[in-house]
């Protein structure tokens, strides 16, 4: 075979290589293209299903009811003194009655430490961890001008989704952690001696409403941004945050656990997230 035979069969056969390989190539920067083109139409079609809940959604009323009570009267010792400063789950919004998660709560924690509890609130539907110190402060003003000590053994705090919805205001993650820090300094120079806990709970995974599609996929990372600002302020702080399991929420397939509005829970699911915060309460606080 002569040189030039020889050498036209490797031209050929790499050419036989390589336009496959081009090919493949071509095909793949094609698919890449479509993919992000993909992305980008899910995430206009998820930040504007967002947008449109955010414009649309009307809060349920809040329920009758008292935000202070007891719990295990008939039980011996001093009781523990259980503080919730928090926003419309401590409300109660979503069921019949007023503050059924603390009440679950308190139920729980009296049985697993025999000690009676006497529980209040200091909080409204809405409110931001700014509004929440505020709150705070003018409670404890009004405790010292009636001769109340205004102390407690175990403070529960729950915010954070309500400074989310100002994060064009400039309430980003890292302002959200610096308000919660400034609402647990003067909590801890309330009660120096109590017990801070910031339960980080991911209700959101598990809400009807905000499981849809395509909106979930950016529901998660824009609230865990907030959440994940808790631990940080928790190890500076020294002050508990809790995270359930998933089986200690509310299932997002059970409609009885949610309210009509499909974001805030029912009473029964009031009543799960209760048990376990006052399980996980007695445990850390033993």
């Amino acid at each position: 075979v002569s040189s030039a035979s020889r050498v036209g069969r490797r031209l050929r056969l790499g050419r036989t290589f390589v336009l496959p390989f081009a090919a493949m190539a071509s095909a793949s920067r094609r698919a890449a293209r479509y993919f992000a083109f993909g992305g980008v139409g899910l995430t206009t079609a998820g930040l504007g299903q967002a947008a449109h809940l955010r414009m649309s959604y009307v809060c349920p009323e809040e329920p009758m009811g008292k935000l202070h009570g007891h719990a295990g009267p008939d039980l011996k010792g001093p009781p523990l003194r259980l503080l919730f400063v928090g926003d419309s789950v401590c409300i109660g919004v979503g069921a019949k009655i007023a503050g059924p998660l603390q009440s679950a709560c308190a139920e729980r924690l009296a049985k697993l430490r025999k000690r009676p509890v006497e529980w209040s609130t200091v909080g409204a539907s809405g409110a931001d961890v700014r509004e929440l110190h505020e709150l705070f402060m003018a409670r404890q003003k009004s405790d010292a001008a009636s001769g109340k000590c205004g102390g407690f053994d175990l403070a529960v705090v729950f915010c954070g989704v309500n400074d989310s919805k100002k994060l064009l205001q400039g309430r980003s993650p890292s302002v959200f952690r610096e308000d919660l820090d400034a609402l647990c300094a003067s909590l801890r120079k309330a009660a120096p001696e109590g017990h801070i806990t910031v339960p980080s709970i991911a209700g959101y995974k598990y809400a009807p409403l905000l499981q849809l599609w395509p909106m979930r996929h950016f529901v998660d990372p824009f609230l865990e941004a907030f959440e994940a600002q808790k631990e940080v302020v928790a190890k500076s702080k020294l002050i508990y945050c809790i995270s359930p399991p998933p089986d200690s929420l509310p299932s997002s397939d059970d409609t009885r656990l949610w309210s009509s509005d499909g974001i805030h829970p029912s009473l029964e699911g009031y009543n799960i997230i209760g048990d376990w915060l006052g399980t996980a309460l007695a445990l850390a606080h033993a």
